[in-house]
């Protein structure tokens, strides 16, 4: 299948630039590292990352500890106390709540051990000792363009797990797309979460949080359609390939053809490709938490062998 390049919008732009990696061989001298790597959940773009991280891990020498959790700030606290306790070289987060991470980094700190954070923008604090993500403010507003140049006014805004600032980051790029275009949208940057708040080129109708997974993002679906009608809106900002999988099921369900409205979303996995290449969406940011995975890695080894490396800046 010839994949549309055009209509997808491709994105590598990291908040963390790369460098070159370590010696991994001075790495694993003496006694083996061990990683503690938690999740905060099972999603299979958390479960990408830590495969290639698991890979270049092993072939480095290194063990690694890995837990994942259901979401709950609790069980990050508990698995970086748990991986303190085992005394790891390094932790690296794929963090629950910025909050919930600066406890974290504090524990961490005073047990000596450096704390390295994927995807999801960490608090600056002492103990982070990196961080490697996209920047989500960038992405939601690449969704924006791609929303100007069809006409959308009438939006339904499902956001992913609050609370993270990826989420927020995105909300906030997207409505800020709009107003760099010159669009009037009201005060919606003072207003999230305001169902009908906007202007006269941008009202966001209805608002959910589908926290990244298809189930609850398509109930938020079936909920706006419910409540606005299939004429209540002409697009959807769904933030991740997973939510959208939920939102098309919702649309399908209720009998509305997906082709007929503006529908982005971010990941870039091989469905969204699909998807666009048939109709059903417009357009998706990719994003590739393999990168993400490979620059922790090359982190952690100038770390253990002692060397200059650029901590990551996140954005959004």
């Amino acid at each position: 299948m010839k994949r549309p390049a055009l209509l997808l919008v491709c994105f590598a732009v990291l908040g963390a630039m790369s460098f070159p990696a370590g010696n991994t061989q001075a790495a694993a001298e003496g006694k083996a590292k061990v990683i503690g790597y938690y999740m905060d959940a099972s999603d299979d773009y958390y479960k990408a990352g830590f495969q290639v991280f698991k890979a270049l891990a092993t072939k480095a020498g290194w063990q690694v500890l890995d837990v994942v959790g259901q979401g709950t700030a609790p069980e990050q606290v508990s698995a970086v106390e748990n991986f303190i306790t085992q005394k790891v070289d390094a932790l690296v987060v794929v963090q629950n709540s910025p909050q919930t991470t600066s406890e974290c980094l504090k524990k961490a700190s005073a047990a000596g051990i450096p704390e390295f954070h994927l995807t999801h923008n960490p608090p600056n604090e002492p103990g982070l000792a990196g961080f490697a993500g996209f920047d989500w403010v960038y992405d939601g507003e690449l969704a924006a363009q791609s929303a100007v140049k069809h006409n959308v006014k009438k939006l339904i805004m499902i956001e992913g797990k609050l609370g993270q600032g990826t989420a927020a980051g995105q909300t906030q790029g997207f409505l800020q797309g709009y107003k760099k275009a010159g669009k009037d949208i009201g005060n919606l940057l003072d207003s999230v979460g305001v169902k009908g708040a906007g202007g006269k080129d941008l009202q966001v109708v209805f608002w959910g949080s589908g926290g990244w997974f298809a189930d609850p993002a398509k109930k938020v679906m079936q909920d706006a359609i419910t409540s606005l009608g299939q004429d209540g809106f002409d697009g959807a900002y769904v933030q991740n390939d997973e939510m959208m999988t939920g939102a098309l099921q919702a649309m399908q369900e209720a009998g509305l053809d997906p082709s007929k409205y503006w529908l982005g979303s971010s990941n870039g996995k091989e469905k969204s490709w699909d998807w666009v290449a048939k109709g059903l969406t417009t357009m998706d940011v990719n994003q590739c938490p393999t990168l993400e995975a490979d620059i922790c890695f090359q982190q952690i080894t100038a770390f253990f062998a002692g060397k200059p490396y650029k901590k990551a800046e996140g954005h959004g």
